[in-house]
């Protein structure tokens, strides 16, 4: 019974083990993982009892904070939230049409060559500080819980 149990466990042991070929494919991948938003359907806020959003939320995102385009852009990063990414310019323009109302900022849709991916930005803060405050207040907003904040 032991000689049997014994057997089972090493079986278990090499079963279990990838191969090395494995291994290998996944750290020579080079591919950068995107999320996209296709999916996203149109919901309708009062069928579903998700109120639209309060006084609060959108007086708290027309606070003093500007985005601001450099003089001088050489050298000087800036930060960008970025809201989604779509494989198309009509879904992205669809996202901006939905939900410009919510927010006191600006969307665009900017093609981007190296994820071939429409994404939705707002426009450039220069402090990470002023990036990551909108951003965080986005996050309230359902529509706005993906957003993050790239460097350019």
């Amino acid at each position: 019974m032991k000689r049997l149990s014994f057997l089972f466990l090493i079986g278990l042991i090499i079963g279990g083990c990838s191969s090395s070929q494995e291994t290998q494919s996944d750290k020579n991948k080079n591919e950068p993982d995107y999320y996209i938003f296709d999916d996203v359907e149109k919901i309708d806020t009062l069928k579903n009892g998700i109120e639209k959003p309060s006084a609060f939320a959108k007086d708290s995102l027309k606070q003093e904070i500007n985005p601001v385009v450099p003089k001088d852009s050489m050298a000087v990063t800036k930060y960008i939230v970025q809201l989604g990414a779509f494989s198309t310019k009509e879904r992205a323009d669809v996202f901006i049409k939905e939900n410009q109302g919510k927010i006191s900022f600006m969307m665009s849709a900017i093609y981007k060559k190296q994820s071939n991916l429409y994404v939705v930005q707002l426009p450039p803060f220069v402090d990470r500080a002023e990036a990551e405050s909108v951003r965080n207040t986005l996050w309230k907003i359902a529509a706005f819980k993906d957003a993050f904040i790239v460097n350019e």
